[in-house]
């Protein structure tokens, strides 16, 4: 399974060392995204609607493409060993402020179907913990989202 996951960053090297950074980011951030909406082993029609529309909004791709990436995300998901692999990437690359709207899109998720499942809440704690993010910034982005849902 490892070798799947270190074979899919040396794919992704292959094709274009230039943009390694930018599609591998984005793959973290697909798989992160979908872990989410799998975590309390049920995908609403929400939460599949909303997967591709905060992917475009984090990575100014096409609907389209969201939707391939997601599909391809949902396979290494699949494949996955932990999540640390997609988290380490991330945290090589992002800044402060990219996780805590990153952490936003991943509680948008969550609440996409107007309900937090716990095990969705786990989820996002442990990736919280995972990007090194203080309980205080995962309790911040969590209201920050309840109070734009409900407004």
């Amino acid at each position: 399974m490892l070798k799947s996951v270190l074979d899919w960053f040396k794919k992704e090297e292959a094709q274009d060392p230039e943009h390694t950074h930018g599609s591998a980011t984005q793959r973290c951030v697909a798989a992160l995204l979908v872990e989410v909406s799998l975590a309390d082993d049920q995908v609403t029609e929400e939460e599949q609607n909303a997967l591709p529309n905060l992917l475009t909004e984090h990575t100014g791709l096409t609907s389209q493409e969201c939707i391939e990436l997601i599909e391809t995300a949902k396979n290494e998901v699949d494949h996955a060993v932990s999540l640390h692999q997609f988290t380490q990437h991330i945290n090589q690359v992002f800044e402060l402020d990219q996780k805590l709207d990153l952490l936003c899109k991943l509680w948008s998720v969550a609440l996409s179907d107007n309900h937090i499942d716990p095990h969705e809440d786990q989820m996002i704690r442990k990736i919280s913990d995972l990007l090194h993010l203080r309980h205080s910034e995962f309790m911040m982005c969590k209201h920050k989202v309840l109070n734009t849902q409900s407004s």
